[in-house]
């Protein structure tokens, strides 16, 4: 059944949650009052610091992100701050508890850049969206220039373009795909996630850098398409550059 904790897999695309949406059913999260609060709480205290490292604080990133997707709003407001104080990223990092991958070495291979330490205190911005059957979702993070590199060469290990995960005693064989593409940011590259026997489970996402920041466009269902999130990707690059500019 579809899990539709959609926004957990769309944002750092980790295996254990590209498992969960295969092998279990579930609601739609929502992040709380309480979470929403602590995360714009953090982001306005530390803003100004945050912007005096990396160029832009947490509060302006957030003011960059898509606000529409044809025509629909986002599932539930805007999450900002410290990149690993984020609500998205610290439940995505807890779905991945629990998992064991096959090769070992492949755990890491559709999270790419996003889940390096370096981006840890980072300012940071992410928003989801529900389109029809598939979730999306944007993250864009201010890091140092290293960490920005990093997050587009950090690429998916040797051997690890298949793989297989298991998780609640189900297992899953996924396929991972990734390219260069050109005409999105300084630099940008393409990734595909899918589970063999699971149309649902089909994960687009490009990955890209721009001058002082570096986002990810992600779109996760059974309606995914690499065209889509290209064109997203590009639509959110050129949208961030004309708000951070």
């Amino acid at each position: 059944m579809f899990d539709l904790r959609w926004p957990r897999l769309s944002l750092l695309l980790a295996p254990a949650a590209v498992a969960a949406v295969a092998g279990c059913g579930g609601s739609a999260s929502q992040a709380s009052p309480g979470q929403a609060g602590a995360s714009s709480a953090v982001a306005q205290a530390g803003d100004v610091a945050q912007a005096g490292k990396a160029g832009y604080g947490a509060l302006r990133l957030r003011s960059a992100l898509l606000t529409k997707i044809n025509g629909i709003a986002p599932a539930m407001p805007a999450e900002f701050g410290s990149y690993s104080a984020l609500p998205e990223v610290q439940a995505t990092r807890q779905s991945m508890r629990g998992v064991a991958v096959t090769p070992s070495k492949c755990a890491q291979a559709s999270v790419g850049g996003f889940n390096s330490p370096a981006l840890g205190t980072s300012p940071a911005a992410v928003v989801t969206f529900r389109v029809g059957r598939n979730g999306v979702s944007e993250v864009l993070v201010a890091p140092s220039h290293s960490a920005a590199l990093a997050a587009l060469t950090e690429q998916v290990p040797a051997g690890c373009e298949r793989y297989r995960a298991s998780l609640d005693g189900k297992s899953f064989t996924y396929t991972v795909r990734e390219s260069w593409i050109s005409g999105i940011g300084d630099q940008a590259r393409m990734l595909n996630v899918h589970a063999g026997g699971y149309q649902q489970v089909n994960v687009w996402s490009v990955v890209y850098r721009g001058d002082g920041f570096v986002g990810a466009v992600t779109v996760v269902g059974p309606d995914a398409t690499q065209a889509a999130v290209r064109q997203l990707g590009g639509q959110a690059y050129a949208d961030a550059v004309r708000s951070l500019s």
